[in-house]
């Protein structure tokens, strides 16, 4: 049985998707930041007919869809009609949850990235920096949000310069995400330009996921994004949280390796 989730069923599905919670965060998250009212957010549940346990989860935030199920079996047809209804064009997740979706979703094209996590068993000296390197390394946050203002705009013509990032975040989704303690960004400035940045995203208690690790061309090579990597690390894990993120760039792969990332699974996005 698939229904809509709401408020009561808060405890039952924090329960079912904090079994793996690295692979939920961005469920996580969404529901600690929006809710179940919230029209940005929408989420749908499989319960077992015989247990009532749930089985399966299916969130909607703005036009991107996230599935998540801990079973080998679920009622992919009635998935796939919310699924259509949505109208979304992204559909992600964990790869053995997704993959029996490919040929029941007229899907477009599909990206495989690892998933690799670092959490705070990791050698604290691979994580260092020099005075001068921290000094570098400038940080924005809820608490300074308003006067970074600019350097913010800055950033978003940075991320819109990465040929990689197919949809960068718009001005206004970085301010309101750092505003709700939902993002915080490093980043290193040259020549009155942002010219490195990585950032955390759907940040929560306990974790965060990693995102937007970017360096414009002419300033690669220097190890600038390494920089802004160690020192987000560093803080997050002073803080107690455990760190993810997706890379398909073999050599951001063994710069995360360096500092202590470890793969520990494939995430697969479809476009629909």
């Amino acid at each position: 049985m698939i229904r809509k989730l709401s408020n009561a069923d808060f405890e039952t599905l924090m329960d079912f998707v904090r079994k793996e919670k690295e692979w939920n965060i961005f469920i996580i998250g969404d529901i600690l930041s929006f809710g179940f009212d919230s029209p940005v957010v929408e989420v749908w549940g499989e319960f077992d007919i015989v247990s009532g346990n749930l089985k399966a989860v299916l969130l909607r935030y703005r036009r991107d869809l996230i599935f998540y199920s801990d079973s080998d079996s679920w009622d992919i047809d009635s998935f796939c009609n919310i699924i259509l209804t949505t109208k979304c064009k992204v559909f992600s997740g964990k790869k053995d949850a997704v993959m029996p979706f490919l040929k029941a979703l007229n899907v477009l094209n599909k990206r495989e990235q690892l998933f690799m996590k670092l959490d705070s068993s990791v050698d604290k000296n691979k994580l260092e920096l020099s005075q001068e390197e921290f000094e570098k390394v400038r940080v924005i946050n809820k608490d300074n949000l308003e006067e970074n203002l600019d350097k913010l705009e800055l950033i978003v013509y940075l991320y819109q310069s990465i040929e990689e990032f197919l949809n960068p975040s718009t001005f206004e989704q970085l301010r309101q995400d750092v505003l709700m303690g939902r993002s915080r960004i490093y980043y290193i400035e040259e020549d009155g330009m942002v010219v490195s940045s990585a950032r955390t995203g759907a940040e929560i208690a306990d974790m965060a996921m990693v995102l937007s690790v970017c360096t414009m061309h002419e300033y690669r090579s220097r190890g600038y994004a390494t920089m802004c990597m160690k020192r987000l690390c560093s803080d997050l894990i002073k803080e107690g949280k455990s760190l993810c993120l997706f890379c398909d760039n073999p050599k951001a792969a063994n710069i995360y390796r360096k500092i202590g990332f470890q793969q520990i699974g494939t995430w697969v996005t479809l476009g629909l």
